[in-house]
């Protein structure tokens, strides 16, 4: 059993405002994720792209075609740069990154059944109308409604010949009932939900999630301020590299440790004289672009502070708000008491654990 996949990438991307294929989520493209997804059943994967962009080099079991101007003629260049020698063919979008392997399992053990053509749906949870001028002029019947996805599937020979009718369809599942034949419907999934706009990708975006942590120790001398977001509380200062920020500075080893960056130690180590002293929501900036860079941003913080002194129940919201500020993101600061335990609860110093979600 031999099966070829056909991933349609060659679309300008005119609702979403440009080539969503090529846009990132958790750092990969989406058309890097529908690549990745197809290779667990496929042979052969053969990629369209758009025409006028330099073609990644192409190997036995990763080939890519130049796209048309239409879908269908996409389709048909990738079908023609396949080759022969396969028993099924799966035509899916790159706007689908994340279908799962068991909904490519479930497509190709329909084939395998013998079906000629194969598209996974969904159904249909909103009433629907046939509008006309903005009136409505009739209610379907939602029960006989399905939502098709990818990858749809087909017989060799069924591909091969609905390609060389020519005909234009939004897929080709359409020209396969033109043809007559029959085609068969396999449960589809949420995740097969395909990206059209901008705000698609949040939908799809899984959130990744960090836990950060730090301390520092008062200064025995009484001297500078304590320094948390950003925000100066007076003397006694922390002891640190930089302003002693624990706050920003377990918030910044969350959201860097949320995207495999590392921790701020990796980015600002405190053996650089030129972060000596430094302000720690400048750096904290710095991490969350360093976040931005690997195509994630920030979803929420929370954060908790472990201090004696000073009380900041009345500084909580000013400080959420600093950071929501920076990171554009909510952010809930609490503070709790060591109750007398140990270093924290005697008073030599403050900690600070955060979680962010980042997506």
């Amino acid at each position: 059993m031999a099966v070829g996949t056909l991933i349609v990438a060659a679309g300008s991307g005119q609702r979403f405002g440009g080539p969503k294929q090529f846009e990132r989520v958790g750092g990969v493209t989406l058309l890097d994720a529908a690549i990745e997804r197809a290779k667990s059943i496929s042979n052969r994967i053969v990629v369209a792209l758009p025409a006028g962009i330099e073609l990644p080099s192409s190997s036995s079991e990763l080939v890519y075609a130049v796209g048309g101007e239409t879908r269908t003629e996409s389709v048909a260049n990738a079908f023609r740069a396949l080759g022969d020698g396969f028993d099924y063919v799966l035509v899916h979008d790159a706007a689908r990154p994340y279908a799962s392997q068991a909904l490519f399992e479930r497509v190709v053990a329909a084939l395998a059944r013998g079906c000629p053509a194969v598209i996974p749906a969904l159904e249909s949870v909103d009433t629907l109308k046939v509008i006309e001028q903005q009136m409505v002029r009739e209610t379907l019947d939602r029960n006989k409604i399905v939502r098709v996805q990818t990858p749809q599937g087909f017989q060799y020979q069924v591909l091969d010949e609905i390609i060389n009718t020519g005909k234009e369809a939004t897929d080709e599942a359409t020209i396969a009932e033109h043809l007559g034949y029959s085609v068969t419907i396999v449960p589809g999934e949420e995740l097969a939900s395909k990206v059209t706009l901008r705000a698609d990708l949040d939908r799809l975006r899984l959130p990744r999630v960090g836990l950060g942590f730090d301390i520092h120790p008062f200064r025995l001398d009484d001297g500078g301020d304590l320094v948390l977001a950003g925000e100066h509380f007076g003397p006694p200062g922390l002891i640190g590299h930089s302003d002693g920020d624990c706050l920003a500075h377990a918030v910044a080893d969350a959201i860097l440790g949320a995207a495999g960056v590392g921790g701020i130690g990796d980015l600002f180590p405190d053996t650089d004289p030129a972060t000596k002293g430094a302000d720690s929501m400048l750096l904290l900036a710095e991490c969350v672009r360093a976040v931005r860079e690997k195509g994630y941003r920030v979803h929420s913080i929370d954060a908790t502070i472990i201090a004696e002194h000073p009380r900041l129940s009345s500084s909580l919201g000013k400080l959420g708000h600093a950071l929501e500020v920076l990171m554009q993101a909510p952010v809930l600061v609490k503070a709790k008491r060591a109750e007398g335990l140990g270093s924290l609860g005697a008073g030599l110093g403050i900690a600070t654990f955060a979680v962010a979600s980042i997506v």
